[in-house]
C-alpha cells in the first residue's frame, strides 16, 4: 500500500501543480519524452545483459505485492515443529516438510530428516541466502542505474533544445515558434529526467532493497530455527533465540500446545 499511496499522491500533487501553472499540455512534449525515456532505456540495455534487464520487469511486481511473510508466523511454526519432533522424532516432520511454503524451511527440514550434519545444513541455507541477495540486488542495481541515467539524458535534451533555439536565433531571430519550441524541449526534458529518477527509478530501487532486507531476516530466522530444532532445543529457548532476531516491538510470546499451523 505504501508504494501505491506514494505514487498516487506524488502524481496527484504534480498534476495539480501543473494544472495551476498553465495546464497539462504545457508540460507535455513528445520529443522531450523520447529523449529522456528512450535514452534512459537505451543506456540501461547497454549497461546490462538482455536477460537480466528483461527479468527486472518481473521483479518490478515485487514492489506492488503484499509485504514479505512475517517472521512471527515462522517462529510460531518452528516452535510447533520442535514440540512435535521432541514428542515423536524428526522423522515425523516429513509431511510438514512437503507442505512448507517457504523454500528455506522446506530444504532445511528435508536435510534435518535426512540426518545431515548441522554444519552442512548451515552451509546450504547460507548459500541460498547469499544467492537470493545477489538476485535481488541485481534488480535494484538496474533501477538505480536507470535513475542515474535519466537526469543525464534530461540534460542532453536540454542541450538539444538550446541548440535548436540558438539556430533559430542565428537564422534571423524572427521565428518565435521555433525559439519557443526549442526552449520547451530544453526545459521539459530536464523535468522528465528528474521526474523519472526521483519518483520512479530511485524509489523502486530502495523498495527492492527494503524487500531484500526483510527476506534476509526471514531467512536467518528459518536457518537458526531449523538448527535449533535439529538439536532438540527446548521450545521456550527457541522462542527466545528466534525473537532475538527481531526488534522489541515485534517480539511475541507463544503458547506451547504443540499446534502446528
Amino acid at each position: 500500500m505504501s508504494t501505491i499511496i506514494g505514487i498516487t499522491a506524488g502524481m496527484a500533487l504534480l498534476f495539480a501543480a501543473i494544472v495551476q501553472q498553465g495546464g497539462f499540455s504545457v508540460f507535455f512534449n513528445i520529443h522531450a519524452l523520447m529523449i529522456a525515456l528512450g535514452g534512459t532505456f537505451a543506456a540501461t540495455f547497454i549497461s546490462f545483459p538482455l536477460p537480466q534487464v528483461m527479468r527486472t520487469f518481473g521483479i518490478l511486481f515485487n514492489v506492488f505485492r503484499s509485504d514479505v511473510e512475517s517472521p512471527l508466523d515462522y517462529i510460531r511454526q518452528i516452535i510447533g515443529l520442535s514440540i512435535k519432533a521432541r514428542r515423536n522424532s524428526v522423522l515425523s516432520l516429513e509431511e510438514n516438510a512437503k507442505l512448507a511454503k517457504h523454500r528455506f524451511l522446506r530444504v532445511g527440514l528435508e536435510m534435518v530428516i535426512d540426518g545431515h550434519e548441522p554444519e552442512t545444513i548451515r552451509e546450504v541455507l547460507e548459500t541460498e541466502i547469499e544467492f537470493m541477495m545477489d538476485r535481488h540486488s541485481a534488480g535494484a542495481k538496474i533501477f538505480r542505474t536507470a535513475g542515474r541515467y535519466a537526469p543525464a539524458f534530461g540534460l542532453i535534451g536540454t542541450l538539444i533544445g538550446l541548440i535548436a533555439m540558438l539556430r533559430a536565433v542565428a537564422a534571423g531571430g524572427n521565428n518565435v515558434k521555433a525559439i519557443g519550441s526549442g526552449m520547451a524541449v530544453a526545459l521539459v526534458t530536464t523535468f522528465y529526467g528528474a521526474l523519472l529518477a526521483n519518483l520512479f527509478f530511485y524509489p523502486v530501487a530502495e523498495k527492492l532493497r527494503s524487500r531484500t532486507s526483510e527476506e534476509i531476516l526471514l531467512g536467518r530466522v528459518i536457518l537458526d530455527g531449523v538448527l535449533l530444532l535439529q538439536q532438540g532445543t527446548n521450545p521456550r529457548v527457541i522462542e527466545k533465540k528466534l525473537n532475538a532476531h527481531l526488534p522489541p516491538y515485534m517480539r511475541r510470546q507463544y503458547d506451547f500446545q504443540g499446534k502446528i499451523e
